[in-house]
């Protein structure tokens, strides 16, 4: 049975450390997920005169202080270790330097380690807060810690798991937004990464279907779309699909958050993003298939988008829509649309 002896108040750097070998260090070190932490000594010093190579024999493991393996730190009798951490050495020590889901918390630690700069609410300043507020139960903080540490480690290891499966479960597109190309990525998932994964391949619009059939619309804030036409459209076809249309105002369908009629579908002005229910709210799916919800996006974000049978007429802006042949579109109240009626009356 081993036991970890690192230095009071240990910074993100050890605790990560202490986090690895636990998780990942049962082989190497038998016990050592169960093991208690103590506290002692400094970086780059000896520990009572002794190595950490005598203290490993003796089933004890020195992280951050010593001078052995797991210490970075320059001593009188020992060098440093340029450009390592205390969790990149008990990484490389364990074979899990490469693993793709540590490879953002590695760089994170790192980072925090050896560089000046920390934002306020890093994990890194957080930890020494901690420290401050809980002087006395060093223990308390570091759970707290590899609590953290381990939810960043699952959530990475469902995004990489997300991503493979991506291929398979998906829909990608290229679209024509506002003036240029966008590409639109749809699918069915019930990742809570999918949208992330969508984002990183370089999707301006995200749309997932998730097994319940609750569709949500994502896009992305770099691009500066707008989905207030989407919106109205989506309500819309909603009540259309249940055989009752309550609300027609085109400004009641494009406000933010729900629509008597079309309460599938929030709103969220401020993100620009379709929820059809959430994992904290959710709510009853909606009716409407998921070709239909491409079909509207696609409309809705490509302001020189009309009704096919009536294109050159609107190109020229000219609205021939009447109450004797009115245009399929006009229920919808497009901005592009209302534009052409309302430079026609001047």
């Amino acid at each position: 049975m081993f036991t970890i002896v690192t230095h009071k108040r240990p910074h993100i750097d050890e605790v990560c450390a202490i986090w690895l070998l636990q998780k990942f260090g049962e082989k190497m070190f038998p016990g050592i997920s169960e093991t208690k932490i103590t506290f002692a000594g400094a970086g780059g010093e000896d520990l009572e005169g002794f190595s950490s190579d005598e203290f490993e024999s003796e089933g004890v493991v020195l992280v951050g202080i010593g001078g052995g393996k797991f210490d970075e730190h320059p001593g009188v009798k020992t060098f440093g270790k340029p450009d390592e951490c205390a969790s990149t050495l008990v990484a490389k020590e364990l074979g899990i330097e490469s693993e793709p889901a540590l490879e953002k918390i590695l760089n994170f630690v790192k980072k925090s380690d050896l560089k000046a700069g920390n934002q306020p609410f890093d994990l890194s300043n957080l930890v020494k807060s901690m420290h401050h507020a809980h002087p006395n139960d060093p223990a308390k903080v570091i759970n707290w810690v590899m609590l953290a540490l381990d939810s960043k480690y699952q959530e990475q290891v469902h995004f990489i798991k997300t991503k493979s499966e991506l291929a398979n479960k998906s829909v990608t597109e290229e679209i024509q937004g506002p003036g240029r190309k966008i590409k639109m990525v749809s699918g069915i998932s019930d990742s809570e990464q999918f949208n992330n994964v969508c984002r990183n391949k370089g999707a301006a619009i995200v749309i997932q279907r998730r097994s319940s059939g609750n569709t949500q619309i994502y896009t992305s804030n770099r691009e500066g779309l707008v989905l207030y036409d989407v919106a109205q459209m989506l309500r819309i076809e909603e009540q259309d699909a249940k055989g009752k249309v309550i609300t027609t105002d085109w400004r009641v369908l494009a406000s933010e958050g729900k629509v008597e009629g079309a309460e599938e579908w929030y709103f969220q002005v401020t993100g620009q993003m379709l929820l059809n229910g959430s994992l904290s709210c959710p709510n009853t799916p909606t009716n409407l298939n998921l070709e239909k919800i491409r079909d509207i996006v696609k409309i809705g974000v490509d302001p020189a988008s009309f009704e096919p049978s009536r294109t050159e007429q609107c190109q020229k802006g000219i609205c021939v829509s009447t109450q004797h042949n009115p245009c399929p579109w006009y229920k919808y109240g497009l901005g592009r649309c209302r534009k052409i009626r309302y430079e026609a009356k001047k």
